[in-house]
């Protein structure tokens, strides 16, 4: 069933963190997985398909060929804590390859992701969950007035739970042979930010990874989402060779420009993941046969 039904014959698993431990920043945005969830979903990835590299990945979109078993390759967005000092650990042991993505501005704990401020803040106050998490990247004013009337100091936050990994671990995580991406300077929604913006990010976040690492290749993976991103951006990035490939989130999807590469949210598997994938390889099965298995973007 896997070979059948998955585009490529890979899919394409992605997390944030995990942790054992109460993460307030995390909590009221969504679930955070258990070191013993994670190896659990780890097993089952082992078992039904192979690690691969992203070397390899380049060579079967260059080729268009498939894998010749089932493979996954795991990516982490954010750039947390937990990457370096739980994740990257069990990876290694297992012989895993994966990539992490980093927002650049926030790496060496320099500033806080505005939705993690969002759930410091539902955690300090009585305010409407609901209206918080509606609170933009553009509403940044408020939330930090907000956090202010609150005595809610996130500067102080981020030099003491310091939740993001710090150049020197990034760079670590490169040498032990791990992937290392761009995800933006700051974390914006992609279609609610102009077409300029959306080249700065991209461009900045992979020239500043670039520089400190010396890296020969470039990825990206857009911050919540593709979806809304116009052509016109994918073949900027694409002839610019701003990156390399370039990662979305709608789950097992083809795109329209093979170099996009469309991930699985495990944050959303909440019980079995031999279930969860399953669900989600017969969706894009079902899809294919409507022909609605390919994500288009807009004009």
């Amino acid at each position: 069933m896997h070979r059948f039904l998955s585009p490529k014959n890979i899919i394409f698993p992605f997390y944030h963190t995990i942790s054992d431990e109460n993460c307030p920043h995390i909590k009221n945005l969504y679930p955070l997985k258990t070191i013993s969830q994670f190896e659990k979903e780890l097993d089952y990835f082992q078992k039904n398909y192979q690690s691969i590299s992203l070397e390899e990945i380049k060579i079967h979109i260059e080729s268009g060929t498939q894998a010749d078993k089932p493979s996954f390759f795991l990516s982490f967005d954010d750039g947390l804590a937990g990457c370096y000092s739980i994740i990257a650990p069990i990876l290694k042991k297992r012989n895993i390859s994966a990539a992490f993505f980093i927002n650049t501005g926030f790496i060496d704990n320099q500033d806080l992701f505005y939705r993690y401020k969002v759930s410091l803040i539902i955690e300090k106050t009585a305010m409407s969950k609901g209206d918080l998490l509606n609170l933009t990247i553009h509403d940044l004013p408020k939330i930090d007035e907000i956090a202010k009337e609150a005595n809610l100091d996130f500067n102080q936050f981020l030099q003491q739970e310091k939740p993001y990994m710090n150049w020197d671990e990034v760079k670590d995580l490169s040498a032990q042979g791990f992937y290392i991406g761009g995800h933006s300077v700051n974390h914006p929604y992609y279609n609610q930010i102009s077409f300029d913006e959306q080249l700065f990010q991209t461009r900045s976040s992979i020239d500043t990874i670039i520089s400190k690492l010396s890296l020969d290749y470039k990825i990206f993976s857009f911050p919540f989402t593709d979806l809304g991103v116009k052509k016109e951006f994918f073949e900027t990035v694409y002839r610019e060779e701003i990156a390399d490939l370039t990662f979305g989130t709608a789950g097992i999807k083809t795109d329209e420009f093979q170099r996009n590469l469309q991930r699985i949210p495990m944050d959303n598997c909440f019980g079995s993941p031999q279930r969860f994938i399953r669900k989600n390889l017969i969706q894009y099965h079902l899809k294919k046969l409507m022909n609605k298995d390919k994500v288009i973007h807009p004009l």
